[in-house]
Formats: C-alpha cells, structure tokens, sequence
C-alpha cells in the first residue's frame, strides 16, 4: 500500500508506508475498463507480477478529488497572503477558506511580510480573522520558528498552497521541502534526473512526513456554482447557529437576526460579515439568472 506522488506517461510512482521507497508503477488494465484514472495523491494497493514491476490494483475511497491540478485526499490547504506588497485582498482570502471547506480541506491562514507593517497594521489583521477558529500564523521569510510550527501542522498530511503571486509561496515551500530544489517564484520541481522532463503535478516530502502539492494553481471556485444562498453561512464558523428567529435567517435584513447584533457587539468582524454580504448578492444573481 502508498501514496501516489507523482504520475507522468501512464507511470506512477508510489511512495510505500511498509519500505519508505519510491516505486514505478503500472495501473491494472480493469481500473482503464472501469474508467478509473489514478491520481496524483491516491492511496493505493500495488502488487509485483514479475520482479521490478510494479501494478497499481485498486484505488482506496477518496477524502475529495481535484481538476486543476489533478490531486487527491488533501488534507490542509495553506492560505499565502502577504501583509503588504501586495496587499492582501481579504475577500478573495475568504473566497479561498470556503472553496477549501467545500472540498473537505481544512484551510490554514498564513501571512506573510510581518517585516514590513506596523503592530498596528498586523492588529487589524488579528482583529479580523482572530474570532474565527481558523489557525492563524504571522511571520517573515527568516522567522524559522514560526515556520516550523507550519511544518509540523501539515506532518503526515498532504497539503496544498493557493494564494496570489508575490507573497512568498515559493519562499515558504522551499522551507518547507528543504531537502528539495525548487525554483523560486515558480514553485516547480527541478528534473535533474530521469527521463521524464514534461511538466506534471508531484508530491514534494516536507520535513516532517507530510506532502506539499509542488504547484500554486489553486485559486478560489466560483462561489455561486457550488453552493446556494441558504448555505453561505454555514462556511462563516463564526456565526451563532440557530438563535435567530427565524430558522431561515440569511443574517441580511430580517429581524432579531443573533449575528447582526454579534457584528454590532464586536463579536464578529464587520470586514468579514461585509464579505458575507458580497457573496451572498453575488450568489443571488448568478442563480436567478
């Protein structure tokens, strides 16, 4: 049994949990019959027929799947915002957390360039994403400490980045997968060795027993494609549930609504409840149309 880490020409390569080693691999003819694709991340049974060679037989339920990048079972998605330089968009960082919670990936919010702002400015951020439960972590490129912190949250696990360009991913990841080679600014692996040089999705180790996705393109999914109005709150872990007076509060403009008074009272960010708004009107036009 694996972890399919990378695939290129119909070959996988399976990084076993019983010999720690890395094997090419085949997928058996019935899994092309069932239409079955093996997937970068898959947990997989594999048996030898001949020795060297290797078969992908069967394909273990998937955690969440995937289209760009094909990959599979992530477990942690690290949410890469600068604190200045690019300043960060906060609501396309919210975009993100749902678009992680919808696919079953818990989101971790990472900011980067604490050098460069004030504690006021850093406060302001704190202040925002601080009432939610989401893991926040704060640092620089030469932070070390807080960086390993980051590394043993995704131990053992397979996690993704997605984030805009110029906030440090490259920087991060390279952290991260020390003992790998990596090209700045474009979070790609440097082939030096084998055959095989086309471009193509990998599993890159991380320090610590877990996988970092070795490609920063993931971007947040059209909210109003994959959830309704009466959903959205659901992906705001902050909101009270159930103590409005209507059931069916959308927390916009009914009465007695607990989460409007909640923004009122500082227990919930105004940014954030803003944000709410935005995608909640988004979400009604694009399904009335």
């Amino acid at each position: 049994m694996g972890k399919i880490i990378k695939g290129i020409g119909g070959f996988y390569y399976v990084k076993t949990q019983s010999a720690d080693e890395t094997l090419e691999c085949k997928a058996r003819g019935v899994l092309r019959h069932q239409k079955i694709i093996p997937t970068v991340g898959d947990e997989v049974m594999i048996q030898s027929d001949n020795p060297g060679e290797w078969m992908i037989e069967a394909i273990l339920p998937r955690k969440n799947i995937f289209v760009r990048p094909p990959v599979a079972n992530v477990d942690i998605g690290l949410i890469v915002f600068s604190m200045k330089n690019p300043k960060p968009n906060l609501l396309l960082l919210d975009m993100l957390l749902i678009s992680s919670e919808i696919q079953n990936v818990e989101p971790v919010i990472c900011f980067t360039k604490r050098d460069l702002v004030s504690e006021k400015e850093e406060a302001a951020l704190r202040e925002i994403y601080g009432k939610t439960p989401y893991k926040l972590f704060f640092f620089s490129n030469d932070d070390y400490p807080t960086m390993d912190e980051i590394t043993r949250k995704i131990g053992g696990k397979t996690a993704f980045m997605a984030g805009p360009s110029g906030v440090g991913k490259s920087t991060m990841a390279n952290y991260l997968c020390a003992d790998q080679t990596m090209e700045t600014g474009a979070l790609s692996m440097k082939l030096k060795r084998g055959k095989h040089t086309t471009r193509h999705v990998e599993l890159l180790e991380t320090k610590n027993g877990g996988f970092l996705l070795d490609t920063p393109g993931f971007s947040s999914y059209k909210i109003s494609e994959m959830i309704k109005m009466d959903e959205l709150r659901e992906y705001f872990p902050e909101f009270p549930r159930g103590e409005c007076r209507f059931k069916s509060c959308l927390h916009k403009d009914e009465p007695s609504c607990c989460v409007k008074e909640a923004v009122n009272n500082g227990n919930i960010s105004a940014v954030r409840y803003e944000h709410y708004l935005s995608m909640l009107e988004e979400i009604k036009k694009e399904q009335i149309r």
